[in-house]
């Protein structure tokens, strides 16, 4: 007997059709961005509120707006897993639904620390579903224009900051804080729209047909060769035909028990009696669930092709037509391959991905503090607070346009975007350092400016680098593990210029540490294609 497992749908080759249905799947993104990031960017504006109406320190205030972009990084490895296993639009919806609620839950809070859980974590696992689907569905669209979709998608993060910054004052002002929660809780929902405009890439068929048919014609010639070979004197008095088996039930019970290991054409096996069982290895089955096969990971589709033989000397035994379903065993090893699959825990091995994560690292710790303590910076050295709350938003739309020129600047044949990347985060971490010394609002515009544009490039061109490289088959999990670097960045970067403001007084001592480091970050990207070239004759 012998079985054969139709694991090539797992490497169907395609080219993204960069456009079509990609731009409704980009504009979809950017408006994802616009409320996700929106929401997360502008929530700063409510640092003075938060002191005032809670009675806690600027340090206690600021772990929530700590806490809800590190907690939505930090679940990347979990949303890259739902990606793979239910596919972008799923994932996006159940993270709206999350995130969602956890704003409403956040309107029956009466102590500060509830907002850590509501908003926080509740929030943030949210938010951390849907930014993964959002991104990765983008690339997988695109190839030529990818830099300028996903640039595109990404600026609905500074369009939304720009927005929400000063609405965000008119919303406390007139609904005060409980009421605002409700009313973003409503925006949220309007991402399970995004959600169902995110459908997976197609797949030629006719590329599918063309394997099917040389499956088939090689399984056709397997069984002529091995009838050829029978023994002198052998008959065969009964043979079974070919045997397709499509979309079986996992959960019913069998006489075939099929473990997961990698088989193309199985060697033959001797006829089965009745009720005997046969198990055969595959550790690499086609069972992922991938963005491109989404349609068929409901099922396991398996082809068997079943002989059985009959002794010219002995009595007939029962062919095996009995069996009529399969089972697949999952053992403790197959477990963790499985898991190991949608975590690829290889690229923790790989140099250029873990320079590439410390540089983010670095970057993270201090990308989200002029988000967070700019307005109350800005009212610290004597800035109206009505003033300050558009320093902000300037940084939004800024941030906007760095993403896209930025993109279409690193489409353009020729353009080194690594190095295009690692230049305007210098010039970040320069312009960051230099910021404390400002004291009139003409001096915070153009620091709002010149860090918005330059931290558009850090947002825009990280998952395109992560392709040019990884490879586009590692995008889903290297972005979701990258995030988790961020997360824990993002969650000890702010709290901490918090506490040093606490101490100092001042914020002159924390901007410039951050400044710092973001320049760090940049300067060591240019030093990524060494590890490349160390790697390459590998």
């Amino acid at each position: 007997m012998t079985i054969v497992t139709n694991n090539y749908l797992a490497d169907v080759n395609y080219t993204p059709p960069d456009g079509g249905w990609g731009w409704v799947v980009a504009i979809s993104s950017l408006i994802i961005h616009f409320i996700m990031d929106g929401i997360t960017y502008s929530l700063g504006t409510y640092l003075t509120n938060f002191v005032e109406q809670f009675n806690v320190s600027r340090g206690e205030a600021s772990l929530v707006h700590a806490l809800l972009p590190a907690i939505t990084l930090s679940c990347g490895p979990i949303a890259s897993m739902f990606t793979n296993h239910f596919g972008c639009r799923k994932t996006t919806i159940y993270g709206t639904l999350i995130a969602s609620a956890g704003f409403i839950l956040s309107y029956f809070a009466t102590k500060f620390y509830v907002l850590y859980i509501t908003i926080g974590f509740i929030v943030g696992i949210g938010f951390g579903l849907i930014y993964v689907p959002a991104i990765v569905s983008v690339g997988y669209y695109f190839e030529k224009k990818r830099s300028l979709a996903i640039g595109i998608a990404v600026c609905g993060a500074g369009i939304g900051t720009f927005v929400l910054s000063p609405i965000n004052r008119i919303l406390v002002n007139n609904y005060g804080i409980r009421g605002a929660f409700l009313i973003k809780s409503a925006i949220i929902l309007n991402l399970v729209v995004c959600g169902l405009l995110i459908r997976p890439v197609p797949i030629e068929p006719s590329e599918i047909n063309k394997r099917n048919k040389k499956l088939k014609e090689k399984t056709t010639k397997d069984s002529t060769n091995e009838n050829k070979n029978l023994l002198n004197g052998a008959k065969i008095t009964e043979s079974l035909p070919t045997v397709y088996l499509h979309k079986v039930d996992l959960n019913d019970s069998s006489h075939l028990k099929i473990a997961k290991n990698p088989i193309e054409f199985a060697t033959s096996m001797p006829m089965l009696s009745e009720n005997e069982t046969a198990t055969v290895n595959d550790k690499n089955l086609a069972y992922s669930r991938s963005f491109m096969k989404k349609s068929n990971t409901s099922t396991l589709d398996l082809l068997a092709h079943i002989r059985s033989l009959q002794n010219i000397t002995g009595s007939p035994t029962k062919s095996i037509n009995a069996i009529n379903s399969v089972q697949i065993i999952e053992t403790n090893e197959e477990k963790t391959d499985f898991l190991s699959k949608f975590l690829d825990l290889s690229l923790l091995r790989d140099m250029v991905f873990i320079f590439f994560s410390i540089s983010n690292f670095l970057t993270s710790l201090g990308f989200n503090a002029p988000f967070i303590y700019i307005v109350d910076q800005a009212t610290s050295v004597g800035i109206p607070q009505e003033q300050a709350d558009y320093f902000l938003s300037t940084i939004g739309i800024s941030n906007t346009i760095g993403r896209v020129f930025l993109g279409i600047i690193s489409d353009i044949k020729g353009v080194n975007r690594l190095y295009l990347y690692a230049t305007v985060l210098t010039i970040c971490g320069i312009a960051t350092c230099v910021e404390p010394f400002f004291t009139t609002p003409m001096g915070f515009l153009i620091y709002s400016i010149v860090f918005g544009f330059t931290s558009g490039g850090y947002v825009s061109l990280t998952s395109v680098l992560l392709v040019d490289l990884l490879g586009l088959d590692k995008l889903t999990n290297a972005f979701g593990m990258l995030l988790v670097f961020q997360g824990i960045a993002t969650l000890i970067g702010p709290p901490t210029i918090g506490i040093l403001y606490d101490i100092f007084k001042s914020y002159t001592v924390p901007f410039f540490l951050i400044g710092i480091l973001i320049g760090i970050s940049g300067f060591m990207c240019y030093f990524i294609p060494c590890f490349k070239k160390k790697e390459e004759p590998k």
